[in-house]
């Protein structure tokens, strides 16, 4: 779907199907290509004539959040976040003075958010492209909040898990699980971040005192969600750890108290196995208490071995 949005010399706001349509010469142009088909994707190449190379960014597979400088405008990719499939979302934005055309396969609720807001604004005059860009990168970003922020709550919530009837495999595959969101999140937010980073300090992109606040409003928020996605990723890195750290003292334990039993009985099987021989000329076997002594024994060396295990804090 292909639709324009210009305004003419005397500031005001017109809408209409694609740009052939329009009937002056606009003093600002914003075409949107929403999951455009085939033909439609024609108006980038015949319409704009935009470079091969951008056309082929755009349209083609998942790139890398980034900016391209040609001869008449800058090309941008930027990654939005569906918060119902958790999956980036691809936005390019192509962009001169006076023209801006943001293209993406998906639809995009924050590209709709600013376009609904232009028709009522009471300072089209000093509108720009620019601004529209920014715009829509804000609300890219500030969506970006809900996923990190559950994320977060999530690894908090494992201080509680001590208390629920839980097994260490399950809170494991869970930590790990999370550990998979938060490298999801993590391979949008840095991207993104560096990228606004270049705009701020590049020369390439001239801004006014205005839109550089704005820039740096943006630039805040992505450094806040970096620290969160970080800190949050340390988190699930010691919860890791300390479970397996955990898991593997229990079954230390366990393995201490079943050798402390083997070494107890060790003794008492070697007893038991020579007067289970059955030879005639076993001397002890005829004893009037005999089968008394050897109990004695046996419970003697029992009551030794335990006795000093305890003595050397063993169990």
């Amino acid at each position: 779907m292909i639709r324009t949005m210009y305004i003419d010399e005397e500031n005001k706001i017109h809408q209409c199907h694609t740009p052939h349509e329009m009937e002056i010469h606009p003093k600002l142009l914003w075409v949107d290509m929403s999951e455009p088909t085939l033909d439609e994707n024609l108006l980038l190449s015949q319409y704009f004539q935009f470079h091969p190379l951008s056309i082929e960014d755009a349209t083609s597979v998942r790139q890398r959040p980034k900016f391209k400088e040609y001869e008449d405008y800058l090309f941008f990719v930027f990654h939005a976040i569906d918060l119902t499939t958790m999956k980036p979302e691809e936005i390019d934005v192509f962009i001169n003075d006076n023209m801006i055309v943001t293209y993406h396969k998906e639809n995009s609720e924050e590209v709709d958010k600013v376009w609904g807001q232009i028709p009522y604004s009471k300072a089209a005059e000093k509108l720009t492209t620019k601004d529209i860009m920014y715009r829509i990168l804000d609300g890219i970003v500030d969506n970006y909040f809900p996923f990190v922020y559950d994320l977060e709550d999530k690894v908090f919530s494992f201080e509680d898990r001590h208390s629920v009837n839980i097994s260490t495999e399950e809170l494991i595959e869970e930590t790990f699980d999370l550990r998979e969101d938060l490298l999801l999140i993590r391979r949008t937010v840095l991207p993104m971040k560096e990228l606004v980073y270049r705009l701020l300090e590049g020369k390439l992109f001239i801004i006014s005192k205005k839109q550089r606040l704005y820039l740096h409003h943006i630039n805040d928020h992505l450094i806040k969600q970096a620290e969160m996605i970080e800190s949050s990723r340390e988190m699930t890195s010691d919860i890791r750890d300390n479970y397996i750290s955990l898991n593997s003292f229990k079954m230390n334990n366990i393995m201490k108290i079943l050798t402390i039993y083997s070494v107890i009985f060790m003794p008492l099987t070697l007893i038991v196995g020579i007067y289970g021989m059955n030879f005639d000329f076993m001397p002890e076997l005829h004893m009037k208490y005999g089968y008394l002594a050897v109990w004695i024994v046996m419970i003697g060396i029992t009551v030794g071995m335990i006795y000093y295990f305890k003595l050397k804090r063993w169990f």
